[in-house]
């Protein structure tokens, strides 16, 4: 593919979050984007499950973070949700969020209930780095993205060898960047909540492709050409593919 080309690809962003009432003059605004928008209840899966726009891939998560979802959450409910689904997120662990038991018992029963499904999943794994690796270990799904995952080397290389790949952002330490193998290396914005560290908007992802293209030593369009010829390669191996907007998937698979 020429660079030419390259440069047309829209921004793509694999992890931020949308309200799910966002209109469509709300994504023009955003321009030529890309964007796997991340829930963080049921509730709002339920909201967002019949909602069509070829620049969306909406997910269907369950936040660690927050206690309600994690109350109502329930795996019937969650496994009859997925049908309408290609990407689940944000699902995982947060230390912060407390009751690890209770958060580890969801974790495992989403993971349960997600395997042969032909999704991709966005993992949280906030101060949990090595609990969430082990959680992936024992129920590998071949969907994983491990998003803003600042685990140590071994855990990264451990997370690699499982087949996970990883979203990140421009937020994240260069040292890490470089630990993580750059064919599953994935972009994100994850706004809001980067957006006191120069992300203006979802799919604003110019900051990250210029930091990885200085530390790759390569251009920038080569760095967009590697995220999408990378979700390409996930997106075929999970099947979610199979649930992409149909103009997103023909240009994968143009790739």
């Amino acid at each position: 593919m020429s660079s030419s080309t390259d440069a047309t690809l829209p921004a793509l962003d694999c992890h931020a979050h949308l309200a799910p009432d966002v209109t469509a003059g709300q994504l023009d605004a955003l321009g030529q984007v890309t964007i796997f928008a991340v829930t963080r209840s049921l509730e709002e899966g339920e909201e967002v499950a019949h909602h069509t726009d070829h620049r969306l891939v909406w997910g269907c998560g369950m936040h660690p973070g927050l206690s309600g979802a994690r109350r109502a959450y329930d795996a019937d409910r969650f496994r009859t949700l997925i049908q309408r689904f290609a990407l689940i997120g944000e699902v995982g662990l947060d230390l912060r969020a407390g009751k690890l038991d209770e958060q580890m018992a969801v974790f495992r029963s989403i993971l349960n209930v997600i395997q042969g499904a032909p999704v991709m999943v966005s993992v949280h794994s906030a101060g949990c780095t090595s609990e969430v690796v082990r959680i992936v270990a024992e129920n590998p799904h071949p969907g994983t993205i491990l998003h803003w995952f600042l685990g140590t080397a071994e855990e990264i290389q451990t997370a690699a060898r499982l087949g996970c790949y990883f979203s990140v952002n421009s937020a994240m330490p260069n040292a890490t960047l470089r630990l993580m193998p750059r064919d599953m290396v994935l972009p994100e914005t994850d706004y809001p909540s980067t957006a006191d560290r120069g992300v203006r908007r979802p799919g604003d992802i110019s900051k990250l492709e210029s930091k990885l293209a200085e530390i790759y030593g390569e251009p920038t369009e080569k760095v967009r050409l590697r995220f999408y010829r990378n979700l390409r390669t996930l997106a075929l191996a999970s099947g979610a593919i199979e649930g992409f907007p149909e103009q997103l998937a023909d240009r994968l698979l143009a790739m």
